[in-house]
């Protein structure tokens, strides 16, 4: 039986958050050749977003010399989305969990927690500039 080769697809874009907007059209339009479900489609776009805003605005600083890099591999069992950044990077662990009572009511730090709910499997390697996210399908 002959496996199926993957498509990917490949995107950069300049550390500036005037390209969420590009990233969010590319995005919609890769999940729309899926034929998808809408809560699918949903929850994957929302992750890719917000790993993709976070990439911009916390990994590169928006940074204009700084790139963001996406990778979109669809295969017929799983979409899987690879985001770098060329920052700093993070520690997943160090980050705090916006359930606890003292995180509740603030203003940001709820991207990880929407990203890891929205995807079956998200892992961070290269010192947290790399986030590998993974959708299995039906």
């Amino acid at each position: 039986m002959e496996q199926e080769i993957a498509q990917v697809i490949r995107l950069n874009v300049p550390s500036s958050l005037r390209w969420v907007h590009t990233l969010h059209a590319v995005i919609t339009e890769i999940l729309s050749q899926m034929s998808l479900d809408e809560e699918s489609s949903d929850l994957i776009n929302l992750a890719v977003v917000e790993a993709g805003t976070n990439a911009i605005k916390h990994g590169n600083q928006e940074d204009p010399e700084k790139r963001a890099y996406f990778e979109f591999i669809i295969q017929p069992d799983q979409f899987t989305v690879v985001i770098q950044d060329e920052g700093q990077g993070f520690n997943r662990e160090e980050v705090p969990d916006p359930m606890q009572p003292e995180n509740l009511f603030k203003s940001s730090g709820r991207g990880i927690f929407l990203i890891e709910s929205c995807m079956d499997d998200v892992t961070y390697e290269k010192s947290g500039t790399l986030i590998k996210m993974v959708k299995r399908l039906a």
